[in-house]
Formats: structure tokens, sequence, C-alpha cells
């Protein structure tokens, strides 16, 4: 089934799109292989991230030390495996980076355009992103070129969390950017009587925030400059408060590293 539903979508991608496979293969490979995972999520009524095999295959790419830009012509590749791990998975990955930036309404509304607005003039890359900025409002081309055309990877991590010195009664987290890529953060924080709140960091570079997508009560902190390797917030809650923290409790960021992006506390922490 997982076959005959990649191929079908092969009529979009590549064919009334009509990008260049050679030039664009993540662009007719990955967007056939997000889509048809979308299309088998749902008729399998599965739960679950749909696009947890496409991060497995990016990052067997990244732990390889075999990868290459996805701006790479699908002919100049020096593995095969390498061509394939782009294509296919860091491309369905690519599209999952984006809902993730801009938000699930904005995605989906763009794809459509994208769909409409572009069949049989053969879109580039540029073409792609640049009508994503206009349906989201946020400059995406800082994501569109780490992504595409490096290697650098996204790995963030909770470095540490300590009872504010100068405010009572509050907490003072410190988060620690290792990769070399930088993205906006969704941060989940569960209490203990049961309670959750999210705190979102956009970066300057978006000019943009994306809008809240649960019902939780949520806190848009303060710009992370994309420069700095750290970032420090406080919230008005004792440590003995809190239960957990997580970093992309959604399980959407391709981060290459997420033993340090959950925090959980034990009644004798």
């Amino acid at each position: 089934v997982g076959v005959t539903v990649h191929e079908l979508y092969h009529s979009w991608y590549q064919n009334v799109l009509a990008t260049n496979e050679a030039l664009y293969a993540w662009m007719d490979e990955g967007f056939t292989s997000f889509a048809s995972s979308e299309t088998m999520h749902y008729l399998f009524e599965s739960t679950g991230n749909p696009h947890t095999g496409s991060m497995r295959g990016y990052q067997r790419l990244v732990d390889s030390g075999k990868e290459e830009p996805m701006a790479t012509h699908a002919d100049h590749y020096h593995t095969n495996f390498a061509y394939g791990r782009a294509a296919y998975s860091k491309g369905a990955v690519y599209l999952n980076q984006i809902r993730y930036i801009i938000g699930e309404e904005a995605f989906r509304s763009g794809m459509l355009r994208y769909h409409d607005e572009w069949k049989l003039k053969h879109p580039t890359d540029l073409d792609f992103i640049r009508l994503m900025e206009k349906e989201s409002g946020m400059i995406l081309d800082w994501f569109h070129e780490y992504f595409v055309h490096t290697t650098k990877t996204i790995d963030y991590g909770i470095a540490s969390v300590e009872a504010s010195e100068s405010l009572t009664g509050t907490t003072q987290i410190e988060l620690e950017r290792m990769g070399l890529m930088p993205m906006p953060l969704d941060i989940r924080i569960e209490y203990t009587d049961g309670s959750k709140e999210e705190f979102y960091i956009p970066m300057r570079i978006m000019r943009g925030e994306k809008p809240a997508e649960h019902d939780l009560k949520r806190t848009i902190l303060e710009d992370w400059p994309w420069v700095e390797p750290s970032y420090s917030f406080t919230i008005p809650m004792p440590m003995e408060n809190i239960r957990s923290i997580s970093i992309d409790p959604t399980e959407r960021l391709a981060d290459v590293n997420t033993t340090n992006n959950v925090l959980m506390y034990t009644p004798e922490q």
C-alpha cells in the first residue's frame, strides 16, 4: 500500500508541478514521501508522528558522516546512500520543519497554494520558500539556506534549572544550542498539580511568531538571537512545583540528539 500511495503522489510531485528532478530531487522524492506518510497515517488511523521514519533515515545519514547538502545535483552525490537519504528522508523532514516553524494552518494553506499557483510551471526551491514566506508572514530564507545548502544540524538541550537568586519563588531555566543550525523552540513545563504550560521562543531572523497550536496557556518569550549558544528565562514558579521540562514536546523538531531534551523530577529531587 505504501509504495502505491507513494507512486500515486508522483502524479503531483514531480509530474503536475514539474520540478527539475536532477536539481531538486528532494522536492520530488521528499515531498512525495511526506505526502505519502501523511496519507498512510490517515488511512491506518495511526497515532504519533507520521514522519518518524523519515527522521530516522535522516538521523542515519547524519550519523554516517556521508551527508552532503541537499542542493547537490542528483548525479553528483558521492554515494547512492547520501543521495537516497537526502532526497527521500531529509526532503520529507524539510517540510515537517517548515510546518513546525510556521504552524499547521499556514503550512496547509501554503501547500494548497503551492499546488494551485505552480502547477505545470517548473517551480524551483526558491519559488517554494518565497510562497511559504508570503503565506506565513515570516522570513524563512535562513532556514532554507541552513537545511538545503549546508549539513549543519539541529541540537538543543536543557543546560540547567535553578532557583532564581534574585526573585523568590521563581525558577531560572537555561537552554543550550549545541548544533550549528538555529531554530525556534517550543517548551512545555508540567507542574506537580498536573497542569501544563507552554513557552515559545522565536528567533529574531524569523521576523514573526507562529500562532498557538494547543489550548494550553502559552507565553511568548523574547527572541533568541541566532548567534547566541545559550538562552535563559525565568518562570514564576518554584522549582519544587516542577515535574518535567520538555523541548519540542510534539517531537517534530529535527534534533539529532534528543537525550537532553527532557528533564524529569522525582519527589526526592
